[in-house]
């Protein structure tokens, strides 16, 4: 039958519905990974009843020898061809259910638990670099020992429980393959799967390829069965929508450390009105939260985390982000390390996890803009005539014929915060309907963060609050407003005011010194190409590297005077500078001795003539243009003048320790306005890791692009696309990236680009991620991957 004669027979939408729900079991069975001695389960086989069509299948397999058991198995797994084979008015999804449960939680059969980091670190021990294929043998000594897949389809999701249901559908296919290897080349960024194999010689795998061939006998193409079913799939999950829930998955697999987990299932456990308990209760698990979670690993709790709805998921989730038990630093976007190329829907949704809890965007395109239009449409129906004349007067002043042009050109020419702003705030009614829409965390109307909040769920980038150094900025506005007012004036500051500021002020610019050194020893001295994490910034580890290899510097220059480490004076802080360019003027005049090794160049340098490797040397400085190279070695020199021709490390001791006589204040003004030089100078050049974020994009019809970046003092640049250098693995603009703009490997604008990663228990969980290890030198491997695979595409 074609597929409009089958919607004409099966026009009731639960018949619908439970022929699907079969079908969805029948694919859970054949995705499953078997050993040879694997035979269908008699429980199972005596829960699927077949049609008179599939009867008579079964006879005419075994008139080829296939055994009854293996013809009813097949019958089930095929599901369809010229008709039904499954009679679904006589099955009952709930015995097949438990059927296929109890084989999950015996390990009759198998799936792949491809979430967290069990499968790759043990793949890191025992699988060779370049082996992308386990044979049966491999396989199940590989999975052995480790936990049962978490997977979804329809209501059933799989994991060490079995098969539990679910309040929410979502289809998260079983997969016979896993991200599990990183290479050994450092220019690939790519995770490589590794696929694993199921027994060809199980009867039921091994009779199946004939029972095809009897199938095709009778019709080559079997009828719109397949199709049918699609769009029931369709009218169920509508795959277009933007807030699919299968984004969650890979965000509750891989962006959550076990700790963080934990915390999701107990709140789960105590607010969704028993829900998450009645599932418990089933599998005889009772007792407080805590109780119960007790000795779960990652696969249990993300089985049971994925038994309840979306809303109350990330209700969860956002909740403990903003009480702080899942601790995200304000600057960190968690997305999946391991699992991150899955998308979904028509749209190719994924999800992430920030400081305002977890979103959804598009791989696709930018729907933010799109969101906060629906948004206010949801806000106010325009078909309801009070909101009409409502959206009529706040948009009284924008432009256009009818209300629908107004809101067209409000939204183009307005910012989204400002928008926000206006209409979510205009009356209670719409943030009652923002939290609704957006699926808020309870108590969201009433924080600080409402707006951000917003913008964030719609998909905006988070304002521009980044900038590691904002407070130094505040305090020396302070200062150099108390100086300039000086004292014996009626609004003067006392001098123990005076003194109370400058500590504080003294601690910021320590801070904003000691930090731009680490950063730029990191940035100019430091080989990116061959880091674990290129061009990321970790404060805390590189610090410490940084210090260390100043101090050697120091050290060989023969400077006893100065000492760099955990801790570090002012005096040495602003003399730093002048010492990080002393090293690198040295390095210079041995350039040769830093060449890099021909083996550490990527093999696609020789191999082609559009993209481009700059980076000759170990150590980038000596890889950046004449031109810079100089300014920067000027500038440095530069810095350290400033602060230490004015005295700046004495300027502390006499501002907060010496007597009133000692407090100058036009000295005070002196040294401020050398600090604010020294440090704008500093900022200039890129050597403090402010912030740039995407203020404009631009294209033409060619093919060619330019992205404006801004910082938060109003620096603008732009990057242009595409770009020879775009295999270097610099990152992406489209996120907030630090550029030392003094630092140009090619003019006129390719400047070396970072970004930051603070600490985190996010970060810790993949502290030592990728892990890479040499290539395998087994020739039967050598040309794994490069011979027209498309796997690992």
């Amino acid at each position: 039958m074609t597929k409009d004669q089958l919607r004409a027979a099966y026009p009731d939408e639960e018949e619908r519905r439970k022929i699907f729900r079969l079908m969805v079991l029948s694919d859970l069975l054949g995705y499953c990974l078997i050993a040879r001695d694997y035979k269908p389960s008699t429980h199972l086989n005596n829960q699927i009843k077949l049609t008179t069509y599939g009867h008579e299948k079964v006879q005419a397999f075994a008139r080829k020898r296939i055994p009854i058991p293996e013809a009813r198995a097949i019958c089930f797994l095929e599901f369809s061809w010229i008709d039904l084979l499954v009679d679904h008015k006589a099955t009952d999804p709930t015995l097949v259910q438990e059927a296929i449960s109890r084989q999950i939680k015996d390990r009759s059969i198998n799936y792949p638990f491809i979430f967290g980091r069990e499968l790759y670190d043990r793949a890191y021990e025992k699988i060779e670099a370049d082996k992308r294929e386990l044979d049966l043998a491999d396989t199940l000594e590989f999975l052995g020992g480790t936990p049962q897949g978490v997977f979804q389809m329809h209501e059933y999701v799989t994991g060490p429980f079995g098969l539990l249901n679910s309040k929410e559908l979502r289809f998260y296919q079983p997969q016979r393959y896993a991200n599990l290897l990183h290479c050994s080349d450092t220019s690939c960024h790519r995770i490589h799967s590794v696929h694993f194999s199921t027994a060809s010689e199980a009867p039921v795998n091994k009779h199946r390829i004939e029972a095809g061939r009897v199938l095709q006998k009778e019709s080559e193409i079997p009828s719109a069965w397949a199709s049918f079913l699609s769009d029931v799939y369709s009218d169920l999950v509508h795959p277009a929508r933007d807030n699919t829930s299968e984004p969650l998955i890979p965000v509750l697999g891989d962006c959550l450390t076990d700790a963080e987990i934990v915390a999701l299932t107990e709140w789960l456990l105590d607010n969704t009105k028993g829900a998450l308990r009645d599932v418990c209760s089933k599998l005889d698990l009772r007792g407080s939260a805590s109780q119960i979670v007790s000795g779960m690993g990652r696969a249990e709790l993300m089985q049971l985390c994925l038994t309840m709805s979306d809303r109350d998921i990330i209700q969860g989730i956002d909740t403990l982000v903003n009480r702080e038990s899942i601790r995200v630093p304000q600057s960190e976007i968690r997305r999946p390390p391991i699992n991150n190329d899955s998308v979904f829907g028509t749209f190719r949704m994924s999800a992430e996890l920030g400081f305002h809890g977890i979103r959804t965007r598009s791989e696709r395109m930018n729907l933010a803009p799109l969101r906060l239009r629906s948004l206010i449409e949801h806000m106010y129906r325009l078909s309801d005539v009070g909101d009409r004349e409502e959206l009529e007067w706040q948009l009284r002043d924008a432009t256009g014929d009818t209300l629908e042009a107004r809101l067209e050109n409000y939204l183009l020419h307005r910012s989204p915060q400002s928008v926000v702003e206006s209409l979510v705030l205009a009356r209670k009614s719409n943030a009652v309907a923002a939290c609704e829409i957006l699926r808020l965390r309870e108590g969201a109307t009433e924080s600080k963060d409402f707006i951000p909040l917003i913008l964030w769920k719609l998909g905006f980038p988070s304002p521009n609050e980044g900038d590691p150094h904002a407070d130094f900025w505040r305090l020396h506005q302070e200062m150099e407003k108390m100086a300039r007012l000086g004292p014996g004036r009626p609004l003067s500051p006392t001098v123990e005011d005076f003194r109370g500021a400058a500590a504080n002020y003294f601690v910021a610019l320590e801070s904003a010194l000691d930090d731009a050194i680490a950063f730029t020893v990191w940035a100019l001295s430091h080989d990116h190409l061959t880091d674990r994490r290129p061009f990321v910034f970790e404060p805390d580890r590189q610090r410490i590297e940084s210090y260390r290899w100043l101090q050697s510097a120091v050290t060989q220059s023969g400077d006893k005077e100065l000492i760099y480490g955990e801790i570090n004076s002012l005096y040495a802080l602003c003399r730093g500078f002048q010492c990080l360019g002393s090293e690198l003027q040295r390095l210079a005049v041995a350039r040769d001795t830093y060449k890099r090794s021909s083996e550490d160049f990527p093999d696609w340098v020789d191999q082609q003539n559009l993209q481009r490797f700059p980076f000759s040397h170990v150590v980038p400085f000596l890889d950046l243009t004449d031109d810079s190279r100089e300014m920067i070695l000027r500038n440095l020199q530069e810095i350290s003048r400033m602060l230490v021709s004015e005295r700046i490390y004495d300027a502390r001791n006499n501002w907060l320790h010496g007597g009133r006589k000692d407090l100058d204040f036009g000295n005070v003004r002196a040294s401020l306005s050398a600090i604010r030089d020294a440090i704008q100078l500093i900022e200039d050049c890129g050597f403090l890791r402010t912030i740039f974020a995407t203020a404009s994009h631009r294209s033409d019809g060619y093919g060619r692009s330019v992205t404006t970046l801004k910082n938060s003092r109003g620096i603008t640049l732009e990057v242009h696309a595409p770009s020879p250098f775009f295999w270097l693995g610099l990152p992406d603009v489209g996120s907030g990236v630090h550029v030392m703009t003094a630092a140009c490997f090619s003019a006129p604008s390719n400047f070396l680009r970072f970004r930051s990663e603070v600490s985190s228990p996010f970060t810790s969980m993949w502290s030592d991620y990728p892990r890479r290890k040499p290539q395998s030198q087994k020739v039967g491997h050598a040309l794994d991957g490069v011979t027209g695979s498309t796997r690992d595409q």
